[in-house]
């Protein structure tokens, strides 16, 4: 019975142990839960399970979330301004006209919109006639380019004038040494230049590009007639900085303004095919420089190294007195023609590819030389 009676008290004594412990713990429990902790001696291993203890927030992974509508619209956004920008860049760089496509043409706030063609017509029917099938004939030649071209026409004869997107301003290039070789020509008209003086030349006056100038050494002489022939014969660009230095820029625009051109900027280079026919025709016509002054400049602009454009579309008979001018994506030439009827022709371009130019110029120079003739 003793014995009995022991294992009993031990078994009570182990029992209290258990509910003292269990107790314990349970106090234990309370007392972490109320201040936000758990202890666990096992892992939850629920991925769904969220843990939301302060101290394991660093490693806590929260679920990733699927794109809602916003996201959906933002990058939908993005792509879209991606590709527009794109073919906004490509466009521009074509002048807004891609090949066998109608020209694209953005109001630009710079400038009144343009339209495609504009034709400038007198009360000839004859002259009226001729000008559309000219026209006509071009315009299929420009559908099938890249870039803009304009054409300008003017019937030293009669007058009569008319032309494609001829009031557009147009990059001038080397069309602007024009004013130039004009200025010099004026200012030794009142005495102010000596033209068989020489001029020698500098290491700063040099600019490559087109002429022979450059390759000169410095304290090279040359007479001011002849830095106007070169810039004629070979569109010297060495020689049109030592025209504009020699004459002042002042003088330059004086004489843009002289010759009647009156949309053309000779700071930004800028200008329109009807400009630069009006230069040509007030200077054909004796408004600018004497006569002898005329006929050398003129002469200067006879057979000059660049005889591949508007000459190319001319019988061998046929001269032009005519500048040339290029740049990236710019191809001019423009000038007298002396057919049986003279006349000025003007071609300009811009965000054009340049060996399609090089072929479509000859050939509407041949177009208009055809339809003015007969």
């Amino acid at each position: 019975m003793f014995f009995f009676g022991k294992g009993n008290h031990s078994k009570n004594k182990l029992k209290k142990q258990i509910d003292i412990k269990s107790d314990s713990e349970a106090d234990d429990r309370e007392e972490n839960k109320s201040q936000g902790f758990k202890k666990s001696s096992f892992r939850v291993k629920d991925s769904d399970f969220k843990d939301l203890n302060p101290h394991n927030k660093r490693k806590r992974r929260e679920p990733k979330k699927e794109w809602g509508t916003k996201e959906r619209i933002v990058v939908m956004t993005a792509l879209f301004v991606t590709a527009g920008l794109s073919v906004i860049f490509a466009l521009h760089s074509r002048s807004w006209k891609l090949a066998n496509a109608p020209r694209v043409q953005p109001p630009d706030i710079s400038m009144p919109f343009v339209s495609e063609e504009t034709i400038v017509l007198d009360s000839r029917k004859k002259d009226k006639e001729k000008a559309d099938e000219i026209i006509s004939e071009i315009k299929k030649i420009t559908k099938r380019l890249n870039g803009v071209y304009g054409v300008y026409v003017i019937n030293l004869t009669s007058g009569f004038s008319f032309g494609i997107n001829h009031t557009e301003k147009f990059q001038a290039a080397s069309l602007m040494k024009l004013p130039v070789m004009a200025a010099m020509y004026l200012e030794s008209e009142k005495g102010k230049i000596d033209l068989d003086s020489k001029y020698v030349l500098m290491q700063s006056d040099k600019v490559g590009g087109s002429g022979s100038l450059v390759g000169k050494p410095v304290g090279y002489q040359i007479t001011y007639r002849n830095i106007i022939s070169a810039m004629g014969k070979q569109s010297d660009n060495t020689a049109y900085i030592i025209g504009i230095k020699t004459v002042g820029v002042t003088k330059v625009r004086e004489m843009i303004l002289k010759s009647g051109m009156k949309n053309t900027n000779f700071d930004d280079n800028m200008t329109t095919p009807e400009d630069i026919g009006v230069f040509f025709e007030s200077l054909w016509k004796g408004n600018i420089l004497n006569k002898k002054n005329t006929e050398e400049m003129l002469l200067f602009l006879t057979d000059t190294i660049y005889e591949a454009w508007i000459s190319a579309g001319l019988p061998e008979s046929v001269k032009a007195s005519h500048k040339y001018g290029r740049e990236l994506h710019v191809v001019n030439d423009a000038g007298i023609v002396y057919a049986r009827l003279p006349y000025v022709i003007v071609i300009m371009s811009k965000g054009i590819v340049e060996r399609e130019a090089d072929l479509a110029v000859p050939e509407i120079s041949k177009i208009v030389y055809e339809n003015m003739v007969n």
